[in-house]
Formats: C-alpha cells, sequence, structure tokens
C-alpha cells in the first residue's frame, strides 16, 4: 500500500468521524455575569488619559494639516506645470 492509498483511508476514516457536541456557552456566560468588574488601576488610569488626550491633539492637528496642505497644494501644482511644461 503506498502513501496516497493510507492518505486516503486515513481522510475517509475522518470524514466517517462525527465531533464530539461541546456547549460551553452557558458555562462561560455564567463565569462572565458572576464576575465583579474590576476597578482600574493608577497607570491604567493615567494611560487612559493619556490616550484621551493625545486623540484630543490628533484630530486638531489633523485638521489644521488638511488645511495647510490644500493651501499649499496650489502653488505646488503651478510649480510642477511650469516644470513639465519647461522640459518638453
Amino acid at each position: 500500500m503506498n502513501w496516497e492509498q493510507k492518505i486516503e483511508q486515513l481522510a475517509a476514516r475522518a470524514r466517517d468521524e462525527n465531533p464530539p457536541h461541546v456547549d460551553v456557552a452557558g458555562s462561560v456566560l455564567g463565569i462572565l455575569t458572576a464576575g465583579q468588574a474590576e476597578p482600574l488601576t493608577l497607570p491604567e488610569r493615567l494611560w487612559m488619559w493619556l490616550a484621551a488626550a493625545s486623540s484630543a491633539v490628533a484630530v486638531p492637528a489633523a485638521i489644521a494639516a488638511i488645511v495647510f496642505y490644500n493651501r499649499s497644494a496650489g502653488p505646488l501644482n503651478e510649480i510642477a506645470e511650469a516644470i513639465s511644461w519647461a522640459a518638453q
């Protein structure tokens, strides 16, 4: 018997097997609902405030970058057109 036949037999046996019925959803939900929410520690609070502050700074910085790009894109396009015209 060659290795291809062995693999085919193994695949046939695997197709015939039925997986065991496992239902853990009820026990997992029970464990999750029974637990109390742990209060945040001081380092976790500091990281949370740092994340909030950096998000508050990032939004105006992104808006300023978009405005600056829109204002500077016109002259840059004119320079690119002049260079491409001269290159022809």
